[in-house]
């Protein structure tokens, strides 16, 4: 499947970009990881897409997979910040966090096209470092969750129930960007927020819900 924004770049110095070198080499390496993957990204092929020298990239990074390190944790750090600025929009009822939270999460996906790709395609490999950080990075989301819900006056469910819900919707994220059409989204955001109603909610959300003309049809349950 070719992603919305998966539009292969031409090759060499991107067109009137004379700007930060560091910033040039990284913004190759994303386009050289995303076609290739971690274990296909070498310096040659950065040094190729970037338009510089070998001496020049070492100024900055000490290997592709110093490259590599950086991107993912930018990835991983762009992500949590989408969710904190979810959660910072002031909401009546927590749940009405889910719609923007779902759709941001996919189209922010989407949006990086074959980098997505690359690193969601690695997610379960223990050598890859896009496997490393995952823990990590899905601590500081399950985080981002418990204080949103703390904020908005709900009791957080365990750590169990949290994390399972941040690797869920990880795992439908990489569906969606790996397998499905864009015209799909609907069909995800249901599914992904009826787990989180699941895991974070109570008989009264699910009577919410339900009573919700909106949130009926966002999540299918007016067919159930």
């Amino acid at each position: 499947m070719q992603s919305d924004s998966g539009q292969r770049r031409r090759r060499g110095r991107p067109a009137g970009k004379t700007g930060d070198t560091r910033e040039r080499i990284l913004e190759a390496a994303r386009e050289v990881y995303g076609e290739h993957g971690t274990y296909g990204t070498t310096v040659a092929l950065i040094l190729k897409q970037a338009d510089v020298s070998r001496p020049t990239f070492y100024k900055y990074f000490s290997s592709a997979v110093d490259v590599i390190d950086e991107i993912i944790r930018d990835c991983n750090e762009d992500v949590e910040r989408l969710f904190v600025k979810v959660f910072e929009q002031p909401q009546k009822e927590f749940y009405d966090y889910l719609p923007m939270a779902l759709s941001g999460y996919l189209n922010w996906g989407r949006s990086k096209g074959l980098l997505m790709e690359a690193r969601f395609r690695e997610l379960y490999d223990r050598s890859s470092p896009v496997s490393r950080y995952r823990d990590e990075h899905n601590r500081r989301i399950v985080a981002i969750l418990h204080d949103s819900m703390v904020k908005h006056g709900r009791t957080p469910p365990g750590d169990l129930a949290l994390t399972t819900l941040v690797q869920g919707i990880e795992h439908l994220g990489y569906q969606f960007c790996m397998q499905a059409e864009h015209t799909e989204m609907p069909h995800y955001i249901q599914v992904m927020g009826r787990l989180c109603i699941a895991m974070l909610g109570n008989r009264h959300d699910w009577q919410e819900m339900m009573a919700s003309p909106f949130f009926s049809r966002l999540l299918g349950l007016e067919e159930s």
